[in-house]
């Protein structure tokens, strides 16, 4: 635990920097974590049997985020489908399981890429900053809570088949405080002018499901190829997508109810 909390204080103003600078500065950092945490996908798509394009998946991945920063020069439709294309003629150069190599490159790119970059997309609405700040609080402190609570009293495996360790008792105390989380954030920061506390604790509630699903879409992957962490980026982390996990789901979410909210 030690471990956790030093490499958590080198990483938070790793991360918020970029993040409250915004603009070309939070792309970029998006693009990183991205190109890190897809070469740890295709790791894993490698270990498991299949043999992805990764260079081509990379720079897939990479335009796919920046659609989202500068979407007048990128259309986020054009890169999907020339991708598509490009990836699929070089996969056909494959001897072997050619859709293998094309699907392998293709998910991780469009997964990765689609994903973070809508949070990066988040970052540039009104209070993008703010709306950031939302969902890497109730994301992270959902898996906090979750943690400490299922290790102090889980009793009530939840999906063993998947993640042993988690019980109904910790995820649920994770939920409860996503919500609080949410209702805070919205209450104590300059969100409070515009919405409703009720609406963040409603959203923090989803938020904590949803990260709940996040991590466990990742512990499917690395069960299925057999890997106990994505990487080792991270002492006492794991890898990049192991931190990420839960966020690649909340990201997105929380960016589409904004888009609704406005």
């Amino acid at each position: 635990m030690r471990d956790r909390i030093i490499v958590a204080l080198i990483a938070l103003p790793a991360a918020v920097i970029p993040i409250w600078l915004g603009g070309i500065w939070a792309a970029i950092f998006s693009v990183v974590i991205g190109v890190i945490g897809g070469m740890e996908f295709y790791r894993m798509m490698q270990i498991g049997g299949y043999e992805p394009s990764r260079i081509l998946g990379l720079v897939w991945l990479s335009l796919l985020i920046l659609c989202h920063w500068q979407p007048q020069y990128l259309p986020y439709g054009l890169m999907v489908m020339a991708g598509m294309i490009v990836t699929w003629i070089d996969a056909m150069h494959q001897k072997q399981a050619p859709i293998n190599t094309w699907m392998s490159t293709g998910m991780v790119a469009i997964y990765l890429g689609t994903m973070l970059g809508q949070g990066l997309a988040l970052r540039q609405l009104p209070d993008g900053f703010w709306w950031v700040g939302l969902a890497l609080a109730m994301t992270f402190l959902n898996d906090s809570a979750a943690y400490f609570v299922g290790s102090a009293f889980g009793k009530h495996k939840l999906w063993p088949r998947l993640s042993p360790k988690k019980s109904w008792e910790g995820t649920i105390a994770g939920w409860v405080t996503a919500a609080i989380v949410g209702a805070l954030w919205i209450w104590l920061t300059p969100l409070g002018a515009t919405h409703n506390p009720l609406i963040g604790a409603v959203v923090g509630f989803f938020a904590g499901v949803l990260a709940l699903f996040g991590d466990l879409s990742i512990s499917t992957i690395k069960r299925q190829v057999g890997v106990k962490d994505t990487g080792d980026l991270f002492r006492g982390h794991g890898g990049m997508l192991d931190r990420l996990d839960s966020l690649l789901f909340v990201l997105p979410f929380v960016y589409q109810v904004v888009l609704l909210w406005h």
